[in-house]
């Protein structure tokens, strides 16, 4: 079974220069599509759920899903609940089977979001849970999670240090001038943070915000010590448009599982672009 947690497929993307895909799934056809691309191409992945998405059909469905699909995979498919502030609901996720999970506490006091993450690491590692935590304010909205760009400040590199060897968090999103939804001008990335945060701190360093951002920023993030890149956006967008492009050129079709196969496949073909670009193909 390929079902797995993130801490060797991150350690190894780390040493070998290279980023795992993290994709936000939507539903269990979106998901399929996540394996199926890992597949074609040999990679390791990371399949991601909301809030709002666990919230919809429960955490228990979600670990039985990805895991049903895991089981016939050749390839690491880690399952990581992303966003989260909500200390019960990442408790029901660990429980449930979750590989990963992520404390979400940028938006509380330093010593606050410290107290909220180590209660989490403490909570999963007795599972073999990895956790992922963050600083800094990324602008734009994740799973509901307002930042006005008038709001949102970069990593502080001195309690990056410090966030990271208090808590134990084995991921560690530092905010660096990316930004969750579509960006509205050239993003402003802050690459001297990134490559002085990576040196410095024993985490693997997760990039969010990946939608939008161009193959040589992509690059140069991951040469700095990106390891897990999210992608949630371009999957919504694709979820939505593969299905209105469906029904515009065959209206008269009222086959359900045609329609998803229809959708599950274009969503693999951007997922399978984007394994490309982060370098992790042939790494499974």
């Amino acid at each position: 079974m390929s079902y797995v947690n993130m801490r060797d497929m991150l350690s190894k993307a780390s040493y070998q220069k290279y980023a795992v895909g993290a994709f936000n799934i939507v539903d269990a056809m979106t998901a399929a599509a996540v394996v199926r691309a890992a597949e074609a191409k040999r990679a390791p992945v990371i399949i991601q759920t909301s809030v709002k998405t666990v919230e919809l059909y429960g955490c228990a469905f979600l670990v039985a899903t990805v895991k049903a699909l895991a089981k016939k995979a050749n390839v690491p498919i880690a399952l990581h609940l992303d966003h989260c502030k909500d200390l019960s609901l990442i408790h029901s996720c660990v429980k449930a089977g979750y590989s990963s999970v992520m404390i979400d506490a940028s938006s509380f006091p330093f010593e606050e979001n410290i107290s909220m993450t180590k209660e989490v690491v403490e909570m999963a590692h007795p599972h073999d849970v990895t956790v992922e935590g963050e600083l800094g304010a990324i602008v734009g909205v994740e799973d509901d999670i307002h930042v006005k760009e008038q709001e949102s400040h970069l990593a502080n590199p001195e309690q990056a240090l410090e966030y990271v060897s208090q808590t134990g968090v084995d991921v560690f999103a530092p905010a660096i001038g990316t930004a969750h939804g579509i960006y509205k001008g050239e993003p402003k990335i802050a690459f001297d943070l990134l490559g002085r945060i990576a040196r410095e701190i024993r985490a693997a360093i997760a990039i969010h915000g990946g939608t939008g951002l161009s193959d040589e920023v992509f690059k140069k993030c991951i040469s700095l010590g990106g390891a897990k890149v999210n992608i949630s956006t371009q999957i919504k967008h694709a979820f939505k448009d593969s299905l209105s492009e469906y029904f515009r050129k065959s209206p008269q079709v009222y086959e359900p599982v045609k329609i998803f196969a229809y959708m599950r496949d274009k969503v693999q073909e951007v997922i399978e672009s984007f394994i490309e670009k982060f370098g992790s193909e042939g790494k499974a």
